[in-house]
């Protein structure tokens, strides 16, 4: 069986992700992947998200625009430095920058806006700044 377009597109996010090169004590989670850090533990989450395809073929012959937006949120210790969480934000965001294409086989990720950083969210033990990244992927010509 053939892969499939959204495994394709998991893939070279994830791809992206894993090509990240993270401050030196930061882990980066990869979706799906079990993680127990601790309340100084400084890490970045990673969440696939896809959304609503848009049809742009009357045919259905072509495939649709698939769409979505890959999270990346900063884990930051309380205490620390927040400004450092800040700027990891911040480096993410430059991985993930507009512009961007991942190729995976016959299937082209493209991020075409800049990611946004959010709101600071304060939980327990760590500030969480979420950095999200919209992407899409267009129809692919039949052969």
């Amino acid at each position: 069986m053939a892969d499939t377009v959204e495994m394709k597109i998991y893939q070279a996010l994830v791809l992206r992700a894993q090509a990240f090169v993270a401050p030196a004590g930061v882990t980066v989670v990869l979706p799906g992947v079990a993680y127990s850090p601790t309340a100084t533990s400084k890490f970045v989450v990673c969440e696939m998200h896809f959304n609503r395809s848009i049809e742009t073929d009357l045919s259905l012959v072509l495939d649709p625009i698939r769409q979505g937006f890959f999270r990346t949120n900063v884990m930051w210790p309380k205490g620390s430095a927040i400004v450092d969480g800040y700027n990891l934000a911040g480096q993410l965001r430059e991985n993930f920058r507009r512009g961007t294409k991942l190729l995976r086989a016959d299937t082209q990720v493209r991020i075409d806006e800049d990611p946004e950083i959010g709101v600071l969210v304060t939980g327990d033990t760590h500030h969480t700044i979420p950095v999200t990244t919209r992407w899409r992927c267009y129809p692919q010509v039949p052969a």
